[in-house]
């Protein structure tokens, strides 16, 4: 689920952090602009103002740094930092760090990131239609959703792959449509075995409203 990319490393003074890439599009139209956002997960207490001065401070002898936007969420003993910039490079240098990229499951757009829960899922059984969502998560690894659509064609064997994203085994899926009238569609997905954690990328402080005690 991720692969490893080549970038500067942030001088964040941790013992232990991982920094993952989210999005890195370059502008099609200005010249060396281009938009960033990322998280770090550390087991350390990170200021954001600490953060925001690590970021200048590694970008400074490339280019001109924009706004820097961060959330910063604390889940049991975990803190991620999630963050969002726009860098204008003047240079550009060979870096030998590595960073973890992120690639979305399908029918996810990196640009947005972060999803409420529910736009999460819709986007996820369709890019057409609008639906009306409902998540009951049962507990820590099971999960209800139930879409109502405008009658839509549904793709069972797409949902199936995007929806193996956050699941040990496709064991864990369950999948069922109904038409209560010829205007409407349903679909009903049960989520067995629901890696939980691979939600809080795609959800920043978002997944707080379904998170779980400790």
């Amino acid at each position: 689920m991720f692969a490893q990319s080549r970038s500067p490393s942030l001088r964040l003074d941790l013992e232990k952090n991982q920094i993952y890439v989210l999005q890195f599009l370059k502008d099609n139209v200005i010249p060396g602009l281009f938009s960033i956002k990322g998280m770090v997960e550390t087991s350390q207490n990170i200021s954001e103002a600490s953060f925001h001065y690590s970021l200048r401070k590694t970008f400074d002898e490339i280019g001109s740094l924009g706004e820097v936007r961060t959330v910063k969420v604390r889940l049991c003993n975990d803190i991620f930092l999630f963050f969002n910039f726009n860098l204008i490079a003047k240079r550009m240098h060979s870096f030998n760090s590595e960073v973890k990229l992120l690639v979305p499951p399908l029918g996810i757009s990196s640009s947005q990131i972060p999803y409420s829960v529910e736009g999460l899922f819709n986007s996820i059984v369709t890019s057409d239609e609008s639906c009306s969502v409902e998540t009951d998560f049962m507990d820590s690894r099971i999960a209800k959703i139930t879409l109502s659509c405008k009658r839509i064609k549904v793709d069972e064997f797409r949902i199936r792959q995007s929806f193996s994203y956050f699941l040990d085994d496709m064991l864990g899926f369950r999948f069922k449509t109904r038409t209560p009238n010829p205007r409407v569609t349903e679909i009903e997905i049960v989520l067995l075995n629901l890696r939980r954690e691979f939600l809080i990328p795609l959800l920043w402080d978002n997944f707080l409203s379904i998170y779980p005690s400790c």
